[in-house]
């Protein structure tokens, strides 16, 4: 059964490209008949008060217009209400990676009919808690969290682009200068403990962009799939990049992979935490999978 829509649009996202979308696609859900809302972003974490607001007035689908990270504020607005919430994406932004992941259109006459259509899937989100200048702190992600290069590149993309290629520059250009910390991890009968470049937990296959760290991840296995990489010099870095596109990472020596349902990372010296794209505080941390806590319109 359809719902009505409350599309939560971030014309930012994608470099401007969001808001010139946003227009064909209303345009084409007002021609499916699908009934909806629109409120507009103007400020970072905008997207999480207008989602709790939205849902606090009635049972509605969410639609983040925009990217991973207009999802990722979406989500932190919608999860915490007593229903299991109901969202989808319009692929607007940069990198898209959730968006890909439930396979949703990104011509505008067919995200409406979809729409229109309401079938849902039941997928699983994540919470990291940790420390925020010293306080206590927790967000939900749909699709990556932990600590690492990534981290660090997004570290240095602060405040600049974000597109794919400007991402990949940056994952290129640092590695020279990067210092893995020495990371613990433990869970569910895992213990991790050393230097290394990154420490993922995935509920999806991909982030930064089609980078497919997790490529036999499942969104509603009830399971975090953690993949950390030993530290690597940048030739070795750089020779393994074609695997991480091409989704056969998780056969290489230096790769760890393994299935829970709570990590926990520490690191020394502390390393700064992500999820989905997000820089959060840094670790230790704690990221558990909350079994299918959303529901996601899917094709």
């Amino acid at each position: 059964m359809s719902l009505p829509v409350l599309a939560i649009v971030n014309p930012a996202a994608g470099g401007g490209r969001a808001q010139r979308r946003w227009t064909q696609l209303a345009r084409a859900l007002e021609a499916a008949g699908v009934a909806f809302e629109q409120v507009t972003t103007h400020r970072a974490g905008e997207a999480t008060e207008l989602a709790r607001a939205g849902l606090a007035a009635g049972p509605r689908t969410l639609l983040a217009v925009g990217g991973d990270g207009t999802l990722h504020e979406v989500l932190n607005g919608a999860l915490g209400g007593a229903r299991r919430p109901r969202l989808a994406v319009a692929p607007f932004g940069t990198g898209n990676d959730w968006a890909r992941e439930m396979a949703a259109p990104r011509e505008p006459a067919a995200f409406a009919r979809m729409l229109a259509a309401g079938r849902v899937r039941a997928v699983d989100a994540g919470r990291i808690d940790y420390r925020e200048a010293g306080a206590p702190a927790a967000r939900f992600f749909i699709n990556v969290a932990g600590a690492g290069y990534d981290s660090y590149v997004l570290e240095q993309l602060e405040g600049r682009s974000k597109q794919p290629l400007a991402y990949l520059r940056a994952v290129i250009a640092g590695l020279a200068r990067y210092r893995a910390p020495r990371f613990k991890l433990a869970g569910d009968g895992v213990r991790l403990e050393g230097p290394l470049f990154v420490a993922f937990a995935m509920l999806g296959q991909a982030c930064g962009g089609g980078m497919r760290f997790a490529p036999v991840a499942r969104p509603d296995d009830g399971l975090l799939d953690l993949v950390a990489i030993e530290h690597l010099s940048r030739a070795s870095a750089l020779w393994r990049l074609a695997k991480i596109y091409t989704g056969t990472l998780l056969r290489d020596p230096a790769v760890r992979h393994a299935t829970l349902r709570e990590l926990s990372i520490d690191a020394e010296p502390p390393a700064r935490l992500e999820a989905d794209g997000q820089l959060l505080g840094h670790t230790p941390a704690t990221l558990t999978v909350l079994p299918k806590a959303v529901e996601f319109v899917v094709p």
